[in-house]
């Protein structure tokens, strides 16, 4: 399989997961953090002083609401079928007899599935600071800042959580249970409350980065936990792209060893 093949399946993987009912899916889901912002933008009576500035409802409400929500489910919705639906279509077979290592097919599904999460990553990242960075009159540079750190750690998450998923589908004939009790169990629920499981978790890691880039503090609020012991932005970048690996790494196992019918 050359260079031409790899890139035309990775553009058959991304096409497949922005259409249908699964990119309509992660459309809604990432639009809820805009609406939420909407209804801010609409009726948060500003010139009470106990209601948060736009950009600290951006940073400590609608940003961990992305991470709390919007990255497992797209993460979910977009990569858990890059493979697992070949096996279910049956086209599996002919996709991994061809005369190359069954890892190349792996990543070059992952690399399509994870492209195609960044549009929905980039709407829940953008689209509410957009809509609020004309209030408060901080500089737009400001909400710049933000909305690309925001960005880029959604899609962390999402090579992280994706790989997870693609795993899960090569791995399980269930991959659906599974990706629930990992992505929101271990993954929002683990991750955000004290307890040994904490530490395995990413979302732990994530939230490490995005108290560090926007500047949050690690206290209780309305929807974030605060961490007694929080990883340092390094830690927290190398735990995240070793995650990534070792479940593409695990995805290639898996796939090597399960029939393809």
């Amino acid at each position: 399989m050359n260079a031409g093949a790899l890139a035309a399946l990775t553009l058959f993987s991304l096409r497949r997961r922005l259409g249908g009912w699964r990119g309509l899916a992660g459309l809604a889901a990432a639009l809820f953090p805009s609406l939420l912002a909407v209804v801010f933008r609409s009726f948060a009576p500003l010139e009470q002083p106990e209601v948060p500035r736009p950009w600290e409802f951006y940073g400590e409400f609608l940003a961990p609401l992305s991470l709390y929500f919007v990255l497992p489910f797209v993460s979910m919705i977009v990569m858990l079928p890059a493979l697992g639906e070949l096996y279910e279509k049956g086209a599996v077979g002919y996709l991994l007899t061809r005369p190359v290592s069954r890892t190349l097919p792996v990543l070059a599904l992952s690399a399509g599935g994870f492209l195609a999460t960044v549009p929905f990553l980039l709407v829940a990242a953008w689209l509410p600071g957009l809509l609020l960075q004309g209030l408060g009159g901080v500089s737009f540079s400001f909400w710049l800042e933000r909305m690309v750190w925001l960005s880029l750690i959604l899609a962390l998450g999402a090579a992280t959580y994706g790989s997870l998923c693609v795993f899960l589908g090569v791995w399980s004939r269930r991959p659906f249970l599974w990706a629930l009790a990992l992505l929101f169990g271990l993954g929002s629920i683990a991750g955000s409350i004290t307890g040994p499981l904490r530490d395995l978790s990413p979302h732990r890691y994530l939230f490490a980065l995005l108290r560090d880039r926007l500047d949050l503090p690690n206290v209780w609020s309305e929807i974030m936990v605060p961490d007694p012991d929080p990883p340092d932005s390094l830690e927290a970048l190398g735990m995240l792209l070793l995650s990534a690996v070792l479940f593409q790494f695990l995805a290639a196992r898996a796939i090597r060893r399960r029939d393809v019918l």
